[in-house]
């Protein structure tokens, strides 16, 4: 037979109330709020973005300044200005010679820019932020990275022969500028056959063939690669794709898109 238990030695044996739990805690540390539930937006925010699949064999790379990936980074606390001044790297990166300029409305209307930030405004703003930095320099609509070199020429007033302003190659429209304006956003895949093209085909075919494709209403790459592919193989300013004896100017934009569906 088990000893009877007195009221004072049950009450010693049961478990603490919570009451009594908290008053025996030990104190809170300073500075360390208790962590509030998250809401369900907040859950929402905080839930993982969807797995990247990595990067293929042959990505190309874009230099990035060090300093951005290192004292830069920690003091940008606005991403508009972080995304803003990579995008422009990137926009710089398809620029050939020197100075590399970008125009400044490119970046304003760029779509990967306005997928990221949700707004022209907000690409203005961190366009703005990264020109008020000294991360880049703006003259005359034009954005330049802020190194000495580009200081020295920035707003620098174009030299003249015989009162005609003297214009250099960075000037003129390049290949990636002509692709957005005829055809359509720039994207890296675009630019690397883009560049790949310059490379294999004589200087002005490319542009050449971008302008035949937005004459014939057919904004594709594919189709301006398909009419260097013809030059190569005929000669440019043939036309001799088709039926023999038809001349691929009366060919129009849907009947060769049919044909190279069908081949």
């Amino acid at each position: 037979m088990q000893d009877a238990v007195t009221a004072s030695e049950w009450e010693a044996s049961s478990p603490p109330s919570p009451a009594e739990e908290a008053a025996s805690a030990p104190p809170a540390r300073e500075g360390l709020a208790p962590l509030a539930p998250l809401s369900p937006a907040a859950y929402d925010k905080r839930r993982p973005a969807p797995a990247f699949a990595g990067f293929e064999e042959r990505t190309r790379s874009v230099p990035v300044p060090a300093p951005l990936l290192g004292a830069l980074l920690a003091e940008i606390t606005d991403e508009a200005e972080l995304k803003c001044a990579l995008r422009f790297l990137w926009h710089q990166a398809q620029v050939p010679g020197s100075p590399k300029r970008v125009p400044a409305e490119r970046l304003l209307t760029d779509g990967a820019l306005l997928a990221a930030l949700g707004s022209a405004e907000r690409v203005e703003h961190g366009v703005r932020l990264a020109v008020e930095r000294g991360l880049l320099l703006e003259a005359d609509g034009w954005l330049l990275l802020n190194t000495p070199r580009n200081r020295r020429g920035a707003g620098a007033p174009a030299r003249a022969r015989n009162g005609t302003a003297a214009h250099s190659a960075s000037e003129r429209p390049n290949v990636f500028q002509l692709y957005e304006e005829n055809i359509g956003m720039l994207t890296p895949m675009v630019a690397d056959e883009l560049r790949a093209a310059e490379e294999e085909y004589p200087a002005g075919w490319v542009a050449d063939a971008i302008h035949e494709a937005a004459a014939g209403n057919v904004r594709s790459w594919r189709y301006a690669a398909a009419v260097l592919e013809r030059w190569k193989r005929e000669g440019k300013g043939k036309r001799a794709l088709g039926k023999p004896g038809r001349d691929t100017k009366t060919l129009t934009a849907a009947e060769f898109l049919e044909r190279r569906r069908r081949s």
